[in-house]
């Protein structure tokens, strides 16, 4: 491996932090929690549903499993970088809005250190909050019918918490392979509140700022069993993250006439996670697999208090179909997937959780060799309900993705 090459990384690596720290979302349901929790899933799993914990694959870098990492073929190096936009539309019953955002997603980085061993490095979103919505009201602070007061109150948000990742896995038996990730997650949230007097000159209006920083050290594990079955293959896999208590400063930020601002150290915990899954290829023709996780939310801190969000759920599905993978014509080496996706919220909004689902499908494209390939995702999918939590959210994102599969390790011979 070339000092160049460590150099570059290393840039590129530093670019994409500062890149990440930009919205990736605008919907008003990112107002909440920590935000629109991001797939922990690369575009080629994320077109068959966000699979992850069951999957084993030497062409894709699959974070969400450190144990996958000893995939990797012994003498290759992989990067994946992954860029995706979204249409979002929302509607409240009585108006529909719709918006577009795009930005950078993920990078990372695989290579083995041993036969045995392989490791893995990147950086991703954990969560995203974006959102930018008005509410008018009328008042009547003297309860005199000639004394209404119009109130306009603006609420915006930004930021999200990023993540960085070194993982490390190991085969211990010879169809046993477990992983460890180490987390750093950093970044801040803003919510803005804006009330405002339009009609009105006699009242002050008033800014409030709350902000959440991190700085966070967490931890998950990965295990993975696999199973050749003839020419077919059985992959049964888990994961478990810690409950950990998490390094977040809050900050409350109030003008009126006068700035305040006060700096709180609250008790935040990363919720306990734990992850399941199992896939099976049938020879080198198609792959199905299904996925299952659930996070303690609700026994986790969140200012300083338990029971205040709500255990989340997500079930995941998704097949993959190569027609020919050794075929002259191209369209028969190609990647076929498509999976879905299902879970629940876990804060509340307007009083009510709420349900989100997904459809995914997408196309992997081999470019100069067999190993590098061109991840193309489409997604449509759907947040909660004008009965229930008053809005409607519907999306549909487009990724793409490479996964650059390079031979570094290769000792050449001179004559």
């Amino acid at each position: 491996m070339s000092h160049t090459r460590i150099i570059t990384t290393i840039i590129f690596f530093a670019i994409t932090a500062v890149c990440l720290s930009q919205n990736n979302t605008l919907s008003p349901y990112s107002r909440y929690g920590y935000g629109e929790l991001q797939s922990q899933s690369f575009a080629a799993t994320q077109s068959m549903g966000g699979l992850g914990y069951g999957i084993r694959d030497k062409r894709n870098i699959n974070p969400m499993n450190p144990a996958s990492y000893t995939s990797i073929d012994s003498l290759t190096f992989m990067m994946d970088i992954g860029v995706s936009g979204v249409v979002d539309g929302l509607n409240t019953g009585d108006a529909s809005f719709t918006q577009f955002t795009g930005n950078l997603d993920y990078v990372a980085f695989q290579f083995p250190l041993w036969k045995f061993m392989a490791v893995s490095f990147g950086i991703l979103p954990y969560s995203s909050v974006g959102y930018d919505y008005t509410s008018t009201s009328t008042q009547d602070p003297y309860e005199e019918p000639d004394s209404l007061l119009s109130v306009k109150q603006s609420f915006y948000g930004t930021g999200g918490f990023t993540q960085v990742y070194l993982g490390l896995s190991f085969d211990i038996l010879n169809r046993v392979a477990i992983g460890i990730n180490g987390r750093y997650m950093f970044g801040n949230i803003k919510h803005i509140r804006q009330v405002t007097f339009p009609e009105e000159n006699l009242y002050v209006g008033t800014t409030q700022t709350t902000a959440l920083y991190s700085n966070s050290f967490l931890c998950d594990l990965g295990l993975q069993y696999h199973q050749p079955i003839g020419n077919d293959e059985l992959v049964i896999g888990g994961t478990y993250a810690f409950k950990l208590p998490m390094n977040i400063t809050s900050q409350i930020t109030t003008i009126t006439n006068t700035t305040v601002t006060d700096d709180t150290k609250n008790d935040f915990d990363y919720p306990q996670t734990i992850g399941v899954g199992a896939s099976y290829r049938i020879g080198e023709m198609i792959l199905v697999g299904a996925d299952y996780s659930w996070q303690n939310f609700k026994d986790s801190r969140y200012y300083g208090y338990t029971d205040t969000l709500a255990n989340r759920s997500k079930c995941a599905i998704g097949i993959e179909y190569v027609p020919k993978v050794n075929s002259k014509k191209y369209y028969e080496t190609m990647c076929y997937r498509l999976g879905a996706n299902y879970s629940n919220s876990y804060a509340k909004v307007n009083g009510a959780y709420y349900n989100e689902f997904a459809i995914t499908m997408g196309i992997g494209f081999p470019l100069f060799s067999s190993l590098t390939t061109l991840n193309l995702l489409l997604e449509y999918g759907q947040r909660g309900s004008v009965s229930t939590t008053k809005l409607l959210e519907q999306y549909f994102k487009i990724g793409l993705n490479v996964s650059l599969n390079e031979r570094w390790f290769v000792k050449r011979k001179f004559n």
